[in-house]
Protein backbone atom coordinates (compact mmCIF):
# COMPACT_ATOMS: atom_id res chain seq x y z
CA UNK A 1 0.00 0.00 0.00
CA UNK A 2 1.28 3.31 -0.89
CA UNK A 3 2.36 5.91 1.34
CA UNK A 4 -0.70 8.05 0.26
CA UNK A 5 -3.51 5.64 0.37
CA UNK A 6 -1.83 4.21 3.75
CA UNK A 7 -2.84 8.27 4.76
CA UNK A 8 -6.18 8.44 3.42
CA UNK A 9 -7.46 5.59 4.75
CA UNK A 10 -6.24 6.06 8.07
CA UNK A 11 -7.93 9.92 8.08
CA UNK A 12 -11.31 8.23 6.75
CA UNK A 13 -11.13 5.86 9.59
CA UNK A 14 -10.46 8.41 11.97
CA UNK A 15 -13.48 9.94 14.28
CA UNK A 16 -14.99 13.32 13.28
CA UNK A 17 -16.20 16.30 15.76
CA UNK A 18 -18.55 18.91 14.21
CA UNK A 19 -19.79 20.83 17.31
CA UNK A 20 -21.90 23.53 16.68
CA UNK A 21 -21.86 26.87 18.09
CA UNK A 22 -23.72 28.42 21.34
CA UNK A 23 -26.67 29.64 20.80
CA UNK A 24 -30.17 30.01 22.57
CA UNK A 25 -32.64 26.96 21.43
CA UNK A 26 -36.38 26.73 22.41
CA UNK A 27 -37.74 25.09 19.38
CA UNK A 28 -37.53 22.28 17.17
CA UNK A 29 -33.66 23.29 15.00
CA UNK A 30 -31.91 21.27 12.21
CA UNK A 31 -28.73 21.15 13.94
CA UNK A 32 -26.48 19.29 11.84
CA UNK A 33 -26.65 17.89 7.97
CA UNK A 34 -25.99 14.44 6.91
CA UNK A 35 -23.65 13.78 3.23
CA UNK A 36 -23.25 10.31 3.06
CA UNK A 37 -23.44 7.39 4.89
CA UNK A 38 -21.77 7.47 8.73
CA UNK A 39 -21.80 6.02 12.31
CA UNK A 40 -22.99 8.81 14.91
CA UNK A 41 -20.79 7.31 17.62
CA UNK A 42 -21.60 10.33 20.28
CA UNK A 43 -24.08 13.23 20.30
CA UNK A 44 -24.33 15.42 23.24
CA UNK A 45 -24.23 19.08 24.35
CA UNK A 46 -22.31 21.53 26.81
CA UNK A 47 -24.47 24.10 28.34
CA UNK A 48 -22.92 27.62 28.04
CA UNK A 49 -25.49 29.42 30.34
CA UNK A 50 -28.09 28.33 32.46
CA UNK A 51 -31.55 27.06 31.23
CA UNK A 52 -34.17 29.59 30.93
CA UNK A 53 -36.37 27.03 32.97
CA UNK A 54 -37.88 23.28 32.09
CA UNK A 55 -37.26 22.49 29.11
CA UNK A 56 -37.39 19.06 26.88
CA UNK A 57 -35.28 17.91 24.54
CA UNK A 58 -35.35 15.00 21.71
CA UNK A 59 -32.91 14.33 19.26
CA UNK A 60 -34.19 13.00 15.56
CA UNK A 61 -31.34 11.75 13.27
CA UNK A 62 -33.27 11.40 10.14
CA UNK A 63 -36.69 10.78 11.49
CA UNK A 64 -35.58 7.89 14.02
CA UNK A 65 -35.90 9.26 17.29
CA UNK A 66 -32.63 9.16 19.53
CA UNK A 67 -34.24 8.36 22.82
CA UNK A 68 -37.60 6.27 24.38
CA UNK A 69 -38.59 10.02 24.81
CA UNK A 70 -38.22 13.75 25.15
CA UNK A 71 -36.44 14.23 28.66
CA UNK A 72 -36.07 17.87 31.04
CA UNK A 73 -32.48 18.90 30.58
CA UNK A 74 -33.31 22.43 31.84
CA UNK A 75 -34.50 22.15 35.58
CA UNK A 76 -31.69 23.22 37.17
CA UNK A 77 -29.49 23.22 34.54
CA UNK A 78 -26.30 25.44 35.17
CA UNK A 79 -23.39 26.34 32.85
CA UNK A 80 -21.23 23.26 32.49
CA UNK A 81 -23.66 20.16 32.57
CA UNK A 82 -23.33 18.27 29.94
CA UNK A 83 -25.80 15.87 28.13
CA UNK A 84 -25.54 13.07 25.91
CA UNK A 85 -27.92 11.04 23.43
CA UNK A 86 -28.35 7.37 24.03
CA UNK A 87 -28.58 7.01 19.88
CA UNK A 88 -31.00 4.45 21.11
CA UNK A 89 -34.59 4.27 20.78
CA UNK A 90 -35.00 2.42 24.26
CA UNK A 91 -32.43 4.25 26.07
CA UNK A 92 -32.38 7.60 28.03
CA UNK A 93 -30.80 11.05 27.72
CA UNK A 94 -28.62 11.74 30.73
CA UNK A 95 -27.18 15.43 31.51
CA UNK A 96 -24.53 15.53 34.93
CA UNK A 97 -22.56 18.30 36.08
CA UNK A 98 -18.97 17.32 35.89
CA UNK A 99 -18.62 14.15 34.16
CA UNK A 100 -20.87 11.97 32.75
CA UNK A 101 -19.61 8.44 32.38
CA UNK A 102 -20.63 6.57 28.84
CA UNK A 103 -21.88 3.28 30.54
CA UNK A 104 -23.87 0.45 29.40
CA UNK A 105 -26.38 1.66 32.27
CA UNK A 106 -26.72 4.28 29.57
CA UNK A 107 -28.25 1.71 27.02
CA UNK A 108 -25.59 3.26 24.78
CA UNK A 109 -24.92 1.80 21.72
CA UNK A 110 -22.03 0.94 19.70
CA UNK A 111 -23.25 3.85 17.33
CA UNK A 112 -25.80 4.49 15.36
CA UNK A 113 -25.45 3.89 11.12
CA UNK A 114 -27.18 6.43 9.18
CA UNK A 115 -27.29 7.37 5.38
CA UNK A 116 -28.40 10.32 4.21
CA UNK A 117 -31.62 9.58 2.73
CA UNK A 118 -33.42 13.01 5.27
CA UNK A 119 -30.07 14.41 6.43
CA UNK A 120 -30.52 15.67 9.05
CA UNK A 121 -30.42 15.75 12.93
CA UNK A 122 -33.23 17.43 14.35
CA UNK A 123 -33.13 18.74 18.04
CA UNK A 124 -36.74 19.53 19.29
CA UNK A 125 -35.87 22.00 22.57
CA UNK A 126 -39.51 22.24 24.46
CA UNK A 127 -41.13 24.37 26.89
CA UNK A 128 -38.54 27.21 27.71
CA UNK A 129 -34.82 27.97 26.56
CA UNK A 130 -31.49 25.88 26.51
CA UNK A 131 -28.45 28.35 25.78
CA UNK A 132 -25.23 26.19 24.94
CA UNK A 133 -23.10 24.23 22.18
CA UNK A 134 -24.45 20.72 20.53
CA UNK A 135 -21.43 18.19 19.44
CA UNK A 136 -21.58 15.08 17.20
CA UNK A 137 -18.69 12.73 17.38
CA UNK A 138 -18.86 10.50 13.84
CA UNK A 139 -16.80 8.11 11.66
CA UNK A 140 -16.92 8.33 7.85
CA UNK A 141 -18.32 4.93 5.92
CA UNK A 142 -17.76 6.31 2.31
CA UNK A 143 -15.05 9.03 1.20
CA UNK A 144 -16.58 11.79 0.63
CA UNK A 145 -19.24 11.39 3.85
CA UNK A 146 -19.56 14.23 6.55
CA UNK A 147 -21.65 16.23 9.08
CA UNK A 148 -22.14 19.43 8.68
CA UNK A 149 -23.22 22.35 10.95
CA UNK A 150 -26.76 23.31 9.50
Amino acid sequence: MSLKALVTQTWQNSEQVICRAAQVYNAATNVFNIIGAVRILLLGGYATAAAGGATTLINAINGVNDCAGAVDIGTGCIEGEVWVSPLNVAGAMLGALGALPLTDALLHPKGMLVGDSVGTIVSTFAVSTWTGQIFCVYQKLTPAAMITVA
